[in-house]
């Protein structure tokens, strides 16, 4: 009775999710295709000032990059990897700011 009860559980765990998936196809054929969750998160941060300005916000994530003004090149020419914070301004342009020379 015991293992019963088991398959039964995760039967019913397994189909959880087509079930699920069924129910909100059922809903978006009902109220025409608008879904009424809410659209998935964006990478971006969005922060609104007065007046709803749209601004991002500045979030930096190092990223490793070229850098043969700052880091010289090697002696094959190729330029010098260095790590540079990048992220996007008030403006939401992508600006890259140099932090340090790449050590291998």
């Amino acid at each position: 009775m015991k293992t019963l009860s088991r398959l039964i559980i995760t039967a019913a765990l397994a189909l959880a999710p087509a079930v699920a998936a069924f129910a909100q196809q059922s809903e978006d054929d009902a109220t025409g295709g608008i879904s009424k969750l809410p659209p998935a998160r964006s990478e971006r941060l969005d922060i609104f000032g007065a007046g709803m300005c749209h601004q991002c916000e500045w979030r930096p994530r190092p990223k490793l990059m070229a850098a043969a003004d700052q880091c010289g090149r090697q002696d094959d020419g190729t330029p010098k990897l260095a790590t540079f914070e990048c992220g996007r301004n008030p403006a939401c342009d992508t600006v890259c700011n140099f932090v340090s020379c790449d050590t291998q």
